[in-house]
């Protein structure tokens, strides 16, 4: 299902919320997500604007990844020169497309939701939506401050790790958006559990009925003929009681 397979993937990005440029694993979420977008791009159009901004986040995070790597294999002093020269293009372009990526995924959730008709997840997306930028909005703040001039006057690393501390319950507001996508919406591919799986609503049409055996079909048959043998002698013990009315209405003129 793709709301569970981005529910795996999701919440890898983490490390971006903590400014932790080389993190390992946010190429690892990229992805799952880019597998669970491609699975939910047939429902959607903003899902699969989705796809295209979290395939532009893959050369990022193998970026990321090969940056690390300097500094696994001992070439410290390489990462520092690169990080140094990198770091605010890099950082740059990713918050640029975080926004985009989490804001075409919002909407996406926020008008399947509407199609479905549930109107709470509608409210929560909408609320991911502003809680999306205020975070942004801050973490462009908290770069501007970054400067000598500022950071020997206010505490910036304090600042910064406020900053961090709203990204984390940013993607963990998302995360539980995202479970609840889970659980209460269904696509068709899933209709095709056993009976006993199907522990979800099924929102996206009837559950896919099981093949009948003989024995099934049998009974089945017989009890349609006895349905329609009721029906036969109830319509014929009516008709017989109107005339029997019919009859004594007459006798008595």
């Amino acid at each position: 299902m793709g709301f569970g397979i981005l529910l795996l993937g999701y919440p890898l990005i983490l490390s971006v919320t903590l400014h932790s440029m080389g993190f390992c694993f946010e190429i690892l979420g990229y992805l799952i997500m880019l597998r669970a977008l491609t699975v939910l791009s047939e429902y959607g159009t903003y899902f699969r604007y989705a796809k295209y901004a979290v395939s532009a986040l893959i050369p990022l995070g193998a970026f990321s990844l090969v940056l690390q790597s300097f500094s696994w294999f001992g070439a410290d002093a390489l990462y520092e020169t690169v990080q140094a020269a990198v770091s605010v293009p890099y950082n740059i372009l990713l918050a640029v497309m975080l926004v985009i990526f989490h804001m075409l995924l919002l909407i996406a959730v926020r008008t399947i939701a509407h199609e479905v008709d549930l109107p709470k997840l509608v409210a929560e997306a909408t609320r991911n939506i502003i809680v999306t930028w205020l975070y942004f909005a801050a973490s462009v703040v908290v770069s501007f401050l970054n400067v000598p001039a500022v950071t020997d006057v206010l505490p910036y690393y304090k600042l910064l790790g406020y900053v961090s501390m709203f990204g984390v319950l940013w993607i963990l507001l998302n995360l539980k958006m995202i479970f609840v996508c889970y659980m209460r919406i269904c696509l068709p591919e899933d209709l095709d559990m056993p009976v006993g799986d199907r522990k979800m609503p099924r929102l996206f049409g009837k559950p896919k009925e099981e093949p009948l055996t003989e024995e099934e079909q049998a009974a089945a048959e017989k009890a349609r003929k006895e349905r329609e043998r009721a029906a036969y002698d109830a319509a014929m013990k009516e008709r017989q009681l109107a005339r029997t009315k019919k009859n004594k209405r007459g006798k008595k003129k």
